[in-house]
Formats: structure tokens, C-alpha cells, sequence
């Protein structure tokens, strides 16, 4: 049998009351992401701030090249950048193009990005815009 002394027993219950605010919020519901629909044009992360300028090439065929090599598909609207994840099928045939993108936005900035990023969209669904 284990003797405390009510000191002992203090300090025991203050550590405890201390971690259970951290208990709390790890079994609090998280946020799930919302929805967005962003409307912009479709390129890559080398020419975020540029057009795409390859000698012999279109604007698509410029984008779809830096995407084979590595380079992040984006959509710009406006001053803001926002990296796309999807279908890249899909992203190749939409590159150059202005389109509406829907999807979840995840605002972690990823690794190298130095644009004026505004979070990553998985998309749900990527449709040529009318405007």
C-alpha cells in the first residue's frame, strides 16, 4: 500500500487538473474544411507570376511541361495562388485555361512556395469558366 502525504496528494491533482484542458481539446470535434469555388487560370508554379514563354511551345504545352518536371499545378485569381491537387489528367487538359475549381482548401504552406500562397485545394470537381 501506497502512503501519500496530503501535500503529495496536492501536487498529484494539480498535474492533473493542468493536462486535462490538453484531454479536452484533443477529443473536440475538428472543423471539417469547407467548400470553396475559386475562379482563375490554370498554370504551374514556375510561372505564377509570369506567361508562359517556352520558344516553340503554347501556354499549355509550356505549363504541361513544367508540370512533368516537377513543378506544382496552380490556379491564380486575382493576386492569389492557390496550389491544386486533383485529377492531373484533368489539370493537363484545363492548363492555360480559365476554370472553376471546387474543392477543400488546406492553407499549410508547402515546402519552397514563394508566392503569395493562399492554401492548397483538393478539388472535388474542375470546370471551364464562362467568363
Amino acid at each position: 500500500m501506497i502512503k501519500m502525504t496530503v501535500r503529495q496528494i496536492s501536487f498529484v491533482l494539480a498535474g492533473l487538473l493542468a493536462l486535462a484542458p490538453l484531454a479536452v481539446a484533443d477529443s473536440a470535434p475538428q472543423a471539417a474544411p469547407k467548400d470553396v469555388s475559386i475562379t482563375g487560370t490554370v498554370t504551374c508554379s514556375k510561372y505564377v507570376n509570369s506567361k508562359p514563354d517556352r520558344k516553340g511551345f503554347t501556354a499549355a504545352e509550356a505549363i504541361r511541361l513544367c508540370a512533368s518536371q516537377g513543378y506544382a499545378y496552380v490556379i491564380v485569381s486575382g493576386k492569389n495562388v492557390y496550389s491544386l491537387e486533383g485529377n492531373k489528367n484533368q489539370l493537363a487538359k484545363l492548363a492555360g485555361e480559365k476554370v472553376t475549381v471546387t474543392g477543400h482548401v488546406n492553407t499549410d504552406l508547402p515546402a519552397g512556395a514563394t508566392y503569395a500562397y493562399q492554401g492548397t485545394v483538393s478539388a472535388t470537381t474542375i470546370v471551364p469558366s464562362a467568363n
